[in-house]
């Protein structure tokens, strides 16, 4: 009898087992997948988004222990067959998402879907810092305040810190003022709070100098300037012209303060070689001297940018010898002079690079072409007129056969930007206020209001 209690008592702790066993499997297959951890990390790619990583664990009793996860900030629970849903690698998921509140959702093979409470996801960090330059360019002394922007999302502390690479050569405060100390290139490096960090290029240049009026610059001469020599420069000229805005009034101001102030060089004067179209009665022309493209004409380089049959006995970039086809008391004709700018080619090339196209236009009253004359409102120079307020800095100024650029007025004077084969190139110069109205040199003004359209950033002087 005892053996046979004993029997059945084993059997029942057997069968208790089995069915315990079944039991723990039946409830493992039923039972949902877990979330062990969950992690938030930056995004490299993305600057506005995080990487949310989901780690997950499955029942050990399945045969298919494959594991997907959702995550949404709808709060109703996704269907098994919802595409969103992503399968686990490794035992974890992970996505790229935005600032938000997310519930995570995790499901298995049999379509067993559990979830955790809401995890919030907050971005607070600086994307971008902007600055109005990424290069400035400077002379000696010279003094740009550098302006910035921060892109954030969130609440970030905004405080910045500016530093330069090397103060030898320029010197930043920390409000972005910046100071040219001596020649060379350098950093100035803006860091945030967090790190980020953004560098601004600082050009202290032997080629400019502070805009002052100077008879005695050297000229020009040939061969003088490399091609990294004149895209330098060129780059400084735009800066100028952007600074003023392109395409406006200020931009042409700004292109003949550049050359006749600014730039540590003289331009020297080269008669009527500007024209692509022959004006009677000249017989010759070499239209490259006026440079019909935006920049300095100083490097053999620019030969490629020329117009087809601008070039008559050329090429030659300016300070370089060319024939010089126009009779002056100060040149002779057909003899070899350094190429540059006569008085229509300089206004003409301030009003390209200012933004202005005009064409192949030169100075004086011709009625078989359009000449600088022609543009704006051409009115006789009184004294009633420069003191009507119609007349503005920008706007144009000499006689028949002469053009120049009012570049600049005080109290005492006007300053004009020219190019003259009595002044040996181009100069600024300056014609006291009283003496205006006796000059034999200037007689009209054009006011060109209806050409600029727009008068940008310009000042009554530099």
């Amino acid at each position: 009898m005892k053996k046979k209690v004993k029997i059945l008592l084993i059997a029942l702790v057997i069968t208790i087992f089995i069915f315990g066993i079944i039991l723990l499997v039946i409830v493992n297959y039923s039972a949902a997948p877990y979330v062990t951890n969950v992690e938030i990390s930056d995004s490299k790619r993305f600057n506005d988004q995080v990487i949310f990583n989901v780690e997950v664990g499955n029942n050990f009793f399945k045969l298919d222990k494959n594991v997907w996860c959702l995550i949404t900030e709808d709060k109703t629970r996704p269907a098994r067959d919802d595409e969103r849903w992503v399968k686990a690698n490794d035992g974890y998921c992970s996505f790229t998402v935005p600032s938000g509140d997310y519930n995570v959702y995790v499901k298995d093979k049999y379509g067993n879907i559990n979830d955790i409470d809401s995890q919030k996801v907050e971005i607070n960090k600086i994307l971008e810092i902007k600055t109005n330059k990424d290069a400035i360019y400077m002379y000696k002394g010279r003094v740009e305040n550098l302006k910035y922007e921060l892109v954030t999302i969130g609440n970030v502390n905004e405080e910045v810190t500016w530093s330069s690479k090397n103060e030898d050569i320029a010197s930043v405060d920390s409000n972005g003022k910046v100071t040219g100390l001596n020649y060379g290139v350098t950093d100035i490096v803006l860091t945030t709070e967090n790190g980020l960090s953004k560098n601004v290029t600082v050009y202290v240049s032997s080629f400019i100098t502070k805009p002052v009026i100077n008879f005695n610059k050297p000229y020009i001469s040939c061969g003088q300037f490399s091609k990294e020599d004149n895209e330098l420069i060129d780059k400084i000229l735009f800066d100028r012209i952007n600074d003023a805005g392109y395409k406006t009034r200020a931009g042409v101001i700004a292109a003949a303060r550049f050359l006749a102030l600014e730039f540590n060089y003289r331009v020297h004067y080269f008669s009527e070689n500007g024209r692509l179209d022959n004006y009677a009665p000249y017989k010759h022309v070499d239209g490259e001297g006026r440079y019909y493209h935006r920049g300095l004409y100083l490097n053999e380089y620019k030969f490629a940018e020329l117009e087809k049959g601008a070039s008559l006995v050329g090429p030659a970039t300016w300070g370089c010898k060319i024939e010089m086809f126009v009779k002056l008391p100060q040149y002779t004709y057909g003899n070899k002079y350094p190429n540059g700018l006569d008085c229509s080619g300089f206004v003409s090339w301030a009003l390209l690079n200012g933004g202005f196209d005009i064409g192949d236009k030169g100075a004086g009253e011709n009625k078989d072409h359009d000449d600088l004359d022609d543009l704006g409102t051409k009115v006789k120079i009184t004294a009633e007129l420069m003191n009507s307020g119609k007349v503005k800095v920008g706007d144009l100024i000499g006689n028949n056969g002469h053009m120049a650029i009012l570049a600049g007025w005080d109290d005492k004077n006007y300053y004009i930007a020219e190019s003259l084969n009595t002044t040996a190139g181009v100069v600024m110069t300056t014609v006291p206020k009283n003496k205006l109205l006796s000059s034999s040199l200037y007689k009209h003004i054009i006011l060109m209001d209806d050409v600029y359209k727009e008068d940008g950033n310009y000042t009554n002087m530099w």
